[in-house]
């Protein structure tokens, strides 16, 4: 799969506990083929497959134009605003998401974790 943000090539970074997450070997963006209200906890646990660094996924926060790898549309920005602003991308049709290196680390903490789950699908 290509990466959406950078066009790197994204690898799988599975275990046996969670699938179908996408790692891009280039801007280390989070590629989750299906995140939503339901299965954040779950995945939640995971958040030492994001390995890149903060910085450069800054780089890539102003991205507005982000094409979903499996569906040939444009995918949903949504974002928290408080305390910073944190921006990432949806696709409406299938529930894929995409984090840039170190969002889901942020997301994930306390601080930031149930405005998260208000902007996921249900299910």
């Amino acid at each position: 799969m290509q990466c959406p943000i950078c066009y790197g090539e994204m690898e799988l970074v599975s275990d046996e506990t969670i699938t179908n997450v996408n790692r891009c070997g280039t801007c280390h963006g989070l590629h989750f083929e299906l995140l939503n209200q339901k299965n954040l906890d779950d995945v939640a646990q995971h958040v030492h497959l994001d390995t890149g660094d903060d910085s450069l996924g800054d780089k890539y926060n102003e991205m507005v134009y982000v094409e979903c790898p499996k569906y040939d549309m444009i995918m949903d920005q949504r974002s928290i605003d408080d305390p910073i602003k944190i921006r990432f991308e949806l696709c409406i049709a299938c529930h894929a998401t995409f984090l840039d290196a170190g969002e889901f680390r942020e997301y994930m903490s306390d601080e930031y974790h149930d405005k998260f789950r208000e902007l996921l699908p249900e299910n």
